[in-house]
């Protein structure tokens, strides 16, 4: 097509009417966050707090903006989460020598749930490991990285796949006789401390 052929359309697009926006940020910061609360056919602010935040907004009423919808983690998922950890710490010797949270990244990277796929040369992965590089040090190696667990990484619907995947993986590599659904209810059976 020639470029000629896209002037129908360019006028087109022209004439149609848009809501104004508004800019409420500069182009490199973040929007400012404000909870919402679901009630029957709206969203409205889940505190004082988020109501200041949307009147400095200097909305106007029947406004159309645009948003992005997080979910927010359930209050103790991070603690749910470091106790998965803290039962492998107690009960399988691989994991012994660390603590809760580093057994869950340790998990995370032996499973893939919850990581991204990187590529590291061979002789980098050999120094972060203290051992000399036995091949090339520039061949790439794959391997996983896990996410953070923060939950201003993680949605909370994210965050419970994230979990599930991780007690179907300790179910299926590390107590085969066990399903899934009983290493969650061994997680909630963890001491409450575990931070």
């Amino acid at each position: 097509m020639l470029k000629a052929d896209y002037q129908p359309l360019n006028s087109i697009m022209s004439e149609l009417s848009y809501p104004p926006v508004k800019q409420i940020r500069d182009s490199g910061s973040q929007a400012p966050a404000v909870g919402l609360r679901v009630v029957k056919g709206a969203l409205v602010p889940a505190t004082e707090e988020d109501y200041q935040q949307l009147k400095t907004l200097d909305l106007s009423l029947n406004q159309t903006i645009f948003a992005t919808i997080d979910f927010a983690q359930k209050p103790g998922s991070l603690k749910r989460i470091h106790r998965l950890g803290q039962l492998l710490v107690e009960q399988v010797p691989m994991f012994a020598h660390l603590d809760a949270h580093q057994a869950i990244k340790v998990l995370q990277s032996l499973s893939g749930a919850g990581c991204d796929v990187i590529s590291v040369p061979a002789g980098t992965l050999a120094a972060l490991a203290g051992m000399e590089c036995q091949g090339d040090p520039n061949a790439l190696v794959t391997v996983f990285q896990p996410w953070s667990l923060s939950p201003s990484s993680l949605t909370g619907p994210q965050f419970e796949r994230l979990f599930s995947q991780l007690c179907r993986y300790v179910a299926t590599e590390i107590w085969p006789d066990l399903d899934p659904g009983d290493i969650e209810r061994w997680t909630d059976l963890v001491h409450r401390d575990t931070p």
